[in-house]
């Protein structure tokens, strides 16, 4: 067997895995060989792996093998550092508590001296030592004592510092725990050679842990003509166990797992709800017993000097990803190089930064926010497929908030809500609540009668969409209707909903009122009403 060295050139990224490509170069005289490539992770799925070939040598692909190895120590470079230092390190806080014991023991002994106050006695009175020689030996112990709690202090700060280097080291090593100690694949690629020369082998494999998601910022820009411009970034996480270093990274919305089987609906039953049974003797003396009420400048002849022309600010220009479509898939070609660790953490690149025009209008719904929202519509003209995924939203340079930007394909239409705009407002309030006294065939009528005031305090013209509705009768006694509504709304729903698209001119208020009733037995209760 020969063993071949290669390197990751390129690294195509899906949602929940990703596919590499390792390149390595040999040359070979005529003959049979296996070429080995060593080292691959055990993330790898096995039934993935392809190779191809390439090169002035004259040869032929006979097969691929990929095949478990264990080492005898562990073969990432990385993780065997790591490894041989957590070991020094757990050594290291063994030895000190080993010295803070032997401490321990002798402040022990020390405070026991100290305390032995009646041999003490004795041995004054027996005439076997003098008070002298006491207070000397009492003054040594005592000097001793304060040497050991002096040297328990500052063991107790090494032991501090030894713990925090050992779980620094321990975390670290873990984040490269896929890396799976002693054990790799190896690929073996069987190839006959006819004419020497040099041969470049590419191996081609499947990886778990790993993958991308999308996240986004959202700019409301203002001006002459206001401009959305989205920044759509990818978040790249990896623990394969092997690092990206200076690969070409292409990103794919393709998503193999949804690939692997048609999902098939299983029969939906339905049945009876069997009543509860009857609570036991027991039970009934137990809530019986239960405690009750529980709730919930001058010229100094200096020479002067021109100022200097200042230097022009220029933005850096944004490289975007170049966008490639296959099937149903859409494939996003990051530009250069990039570098991503086995650390699990997530690491951003840039995928497009796009400008698109909106249409700005504001939404109200006062009867519940008393608020008009500010709401852009773009229509996504680019060629990126937006992907499910966080959005953060700023108006200029103010954050507002956060959203959930939904699955946007080309020619599809994004929505955003830009938060409350004070310079629209609105106020609703009840005008009219009467209860007809005349009862006609035993029935009573409520009649009541909401109005709007919208008022524009904006500079330029505002487009609003108001909503608002009327109750909807769940019985077929209670009858509601509309009697009267200015201006018309634009849509109504079966389900009582009033939509008004209003156009209100700089400085000017907009009143909108509706009455409704509602007719229902005399004896009967209406839940739901003001």
């Amino acid at each position: 067997m020969k063993e071949i060295g290669t390197t990751i050139t390129a690294v195509t990224v899906y949602p929940d895995r990703a596919r590499l490509t390792r390149q390595g170069t040999v040359a070979l005289q005529p003959g049979s060989y296996s070429l080995v490539i060593t080292e691959l992770p055990l993330t790898l799925d096995p039934a993935s792996a392809r190779v191809a070939a390439r090169g002035t040598a004259r040869a032929r692909l006979l097969g691929l093998d990929v095949r478990r190895e264990f080492y005898v120590e562990t073969p990432d470079a990385r993780v065997r550092e790591l490894e041989e230092q957590v070991e020094r390190l757990q050594d290291e806080v063994q030895a000190l508590e080993g010295r803070a014991a032997l401490l321990q023991e002798d402040r022990a002994a020390i405070r026991g001296l100290l305390g032995a106050t009646e041999q003490y006695a004795r041995g004054l009175a027996l005439g076997k030592t003098t008070a002298a020689e006491q207070m000397k030996l009492l003054d040594g112990l005592g000097e001793r004592a304060r040497q050991v709690d002096a040297a328990l202090l500052a063991l107790a700060a090494e032991q501090r510092e030894a713990g925090r280097r050992l779980k620094k080291a321990q975390a670290e090593l873990e984040q490269l725990r896929s890396a799976r100690g002693r054990e790799r694949y190896a690929a073996v690629v069987e190839v006959e050679v006819s004419q020497p020369g040099d041969l470049t082998v590419e191996l081609t494999y499947v990886v778990s842990r790993a993958g991308w998601t999308p996240l986004y910022d959202v700019r409301l820009l203002e001006g002459e003509k206001a401009v959305l411009e989205i920044g759509y970034l990818a978040q790249v996480t990896q623990q394969t166990g092997e690092a990206w270093k200076d690969v070409a990274l292409t990103l794919s919305t393709a998503r193999p797992a949804l690939a692997e089987k048609v999902p098939e609906l299983d029969p939906w039953f339905i049945d009876i709800v069997p009543p509860p049974p009857a609570p036991s003797r027991m039970a009934k003396m137990a809530v019986a017993a239960a405690p009750q009420g529980l709730g919930a400048g001058a010229d100094m002849g200096f020479a002067v000097r021109a100022p200097e022309p200042e230097a022009v600010m220029e933005e850096a220009a944004v490289v975007m990803a170049a966008v490639a479509s296959s099937g149903t898939a859409v494939t996003y070609v990051v530009p250069g190089t990039v570098t991503i660790p086995p650390d699990g953490a997530p690491h951003k690149v840039t995928v497009a930064r796009l400008e698109l025009p909106p249409q700005i209008d504001h939404v109200a719904a006062p009867k519940l926010v008393e608020a008009t929202y500010r709401r852009a519509q773009v229509a996504n003209d680019s060629p990126y497929t937006f992907l499910p995924g966080p959005a953060n939203l700023f108006a200029g340079d103010e954050f507002i908030g956060s959203t959930a930007l939904e699955l946007t394909a080309p020619g599809g239409k994004l929505e955003f809500y830009l938060g409350a705009d004070d310079r629209v407002k609105v106020k609703r309030e009840l005008k009219r609540r009467e209860v007809d006294k005349k009862l006609i065939g035993d029935r009573r009528t409520l009649r009541y009668g909401y109005e709007i005031e919208l008022e524009n305090l904006l500079p330029v013209e505002a487009s609003v969409n108001l909503q608002d509705q009327i109750p909807v009768s769940r019985h077929e006694s209670i009858k509601v209707r509309l009697e009267f509504v200015e201006p018309r709304p634009d849509q109504t729903s079966e389900l009582g909903l009033l939509d008004w698209k209003l156009a209100l001119a700089p400085g000017k208020k907009q009143m909108v009122r509706f009455d409704f009733t509602v007719e229902h037995p005399r004896d009967v209760e209406v839940r739901g009403l003001p």
